[in-house]
């Protein structure tokens, strides 16, 4: 694998696109640099990567990693939201 932007993270999630497809979502266990196992592989490095609970890689695969977070929305976002969701349905604060 060659990683051409951003970084990859251990435990970080992967996402399998063949054929302009996502093929599986899951979690990447294991993440290779030269035979030694690292925390992370910046873009422009070769890696080897491991990915739960799949095995089914083909050539031409495009690996996406990606983090996933929970944020607590502020006051703010939640009155717009809530605003928005009335004006939607006519009723005027």
């Amino acid at each position: 694998m060659y990683g051409t932007e951003g970084k990859i993270v251990d435990g970080c999630g992967i996402r399998v696109i063949r054929n302009g497809r996502t093929v599986h979502v899951g979690v990447l266990d294991s993440l290779r640099r030269v035979k030694e196992i690292v925390k992370e592989v910046n873009a422009g490095l070769e890696c080897g990567m491991g990915v739960e609970d799949y095995d089914q890689w083909q050539e031409g695969d495009i690996l996406e990693a990606f983090n996933i977070f929970q944020k607590k929305r502020t006051l703010e976002e939640a009155s717009a939201s809530m605003a928005a969701a009335l004006e939607g349905v006519g009723v005027e604060l």
